[in-house]
Parts: C-alpha cells; structure tokens; sequence
C-alpha cells in the first residue's frame, strides 16, 4: 500500500526535476546536467521533508506563526543548500538594508535570470513573500512550503488573479513582510527586460520604499569547480512618497541595471 502511495509522488519528484534541468540548460551554456539534477533533487526531497514537518504544526500555531516557521525553515534549507553546491553569497550594499526601520516592509525588485536567483536572495536578513507564478506553487515539496508560508501566487494575464496578487501583497506589506516582485516577468541571461509596471503601483498604493536588488549568477555556476561566485547587491532604497510611479520605475532598473556584469 505505501509504495502504491509512494510511486505516483516519485513520479511526480521525478518529472519536476527534470524540469528544472531542461530549464536551467537553456540558460548557462556551460554547464553539468548531473549537477543541476542532484541540486533539483535534493532540493525538492528536503523540502517535502521540510512540508512534512512543519505541517502538523498547523493545529499547534496561528496562521502567522505557521507562516514565520515555513519561512524561516526555507530559509535555512536554500542556504545550505546553495552553500553546499555553490558557496556563500556575497552581500554588497547592507548598510542600505541596516537603514530601514526594524519593522520596516519594503518592495524588493529584482532581475531574474535562473532558479538560482531564489536561493540567493534568501540571503537577505528578513522576512519576505515572493510573488511567483501560480504554476511553481504546485511543485512537490518547493511549491507546498510557498503555500504554508502564505507567498503571493499569480496567473500570467489573468484579470482576477492580478487583483488577487494586488491585495496579497498589501495585505503582506501591513504584516510587515516585505515583499519581492521581478518585474521582468520572466528569467533571461543575455537581454536585460523592460520593468513593469505592477511592482511599482503596489509600491505607491502601499506607500512602501522600494529597495532595488541586482542577481549576480556567474556563466558558469553549474560547472562543479565554481565556488562562491554569486553575489547580491542592495542599491539604496527609493521614497514613493516623493517621486512618481514612473521616476520610481525609472530609477530601479537605472539602479538595477547598474550591477549586472554585462551591462557595465
């Protein structure tokens, strides 16, 4: 009976690594598969060991408390592992991040260019919800910690499930969670996108600072010699209360922008 239950979820565990090996492929031209493939995997089996675990904490905790607890332990499972494969990450600009308020919630903007990007930006020392494509919270182990840590999912085009995303991200940034948005939309390594605009109305809707981010991913992280390359850098944040939705979007990506390697 137990392996009738366990083989459907190994097939599942199965299909969604090897998703993540045919879509981080496409990005890094150097690369190994069997690297990608074993950072998927255990990826995926710890964090559906992590669901296991914190899950019967649900009877025992508030909604919040659970939230904090599925955060926290996602947290502590993408450094290690992103240390493990890849070495620490470096952190340029914390004093930006030492001048927000102790409770202070901001909107984070990012570039995206990999997967790789989530572990690193859970090197940031706070609490934050993503907003992620509604189809990632379905993955096996990953996607079913999102849903306990209440982060914000979105349909692409969906009138609904961008009002939705709206008010999560409110209703995230009053609980003092910040919040982190890339407004590119989609991953890329060799075109740096046009921000939109969604990041920027939640920003001056919720009157929040936006703190800019720039990824740092080396071509070549997925070879198994590249060690403690990835990099996070914290541009200053920016004041919605004194520039308009368009000078904030402006000067994010400017700010963005500025620390990508290939685009100095």
């Amino acid at each position: 009976m137990l392996a009738l239950l366990l083989l459907p979820l190994g097939l599942v565990v199965l299909l969604t690594v090897l998703g993540i090996v045919f879509e981080e492929k496409k990005l890094f031209a150097a690369r190994s598969l069997a690297k990608i493939a074993l950072f998927g995997l255990l990826w995926v089996l710890c964090s559906i060991l992590n669901f296991a675990l914190v899950l019967p904490l649900k009877v025992l905790l508030a909604p919040q408390e659970l939230q904090v607890v599925a955060h926290e332990t996602c947290q502590v499972l993408a450094r290690a592992l992103h240390v493990a494969f890849f070495g620490p990450v470096t952190i340029e600009g914390e004093a930006h991040l030492q001048s927000l308020g102790p409770h202070e919630a901001v909107l984070f903007v990012a570039n995206h260019q990999t997967m790789m990007d989530v572990t690193t930006l859970y090197f940031l020392p706070m609490r934050f919800a993503w907003v992620a494509k509604s189809v990632i919270f379905l993955m096996p182990g990953p996607g079913w910690m999102m849903k306990l840590a209440n982060y914000v999912p979105l349909k692409r085009k969906n009138k609904d499930s961008i009002k939705q995303m709206f008010a999560a991200c409110h209703e995230r940034l009053a609980a003092q969670w910040s919040v982190i948005v890339f407004p590119q939309g989609t991953r890329n390594r060799t075109t740096f996108l046009p921000f939109k605009d969604g990041a920027f109305e939640i920003a001056t809707t919720s009157k929040v600072r936006v703190v800019p981010l720039t990824i740092v991913i080396p071509d070549d992280l997925w070879t198994w010699n590249r060690r403690g390359a990835c990099k996070l850098i914290v541009h200053a944040p920016l004041e919605t209360s004194t520039l308009t939705k368009a000078e904030i979007k402006d000067a994010a990506f400017a700010a963005v922008a500025s620390g990508v390697p290939k685009l100095k």
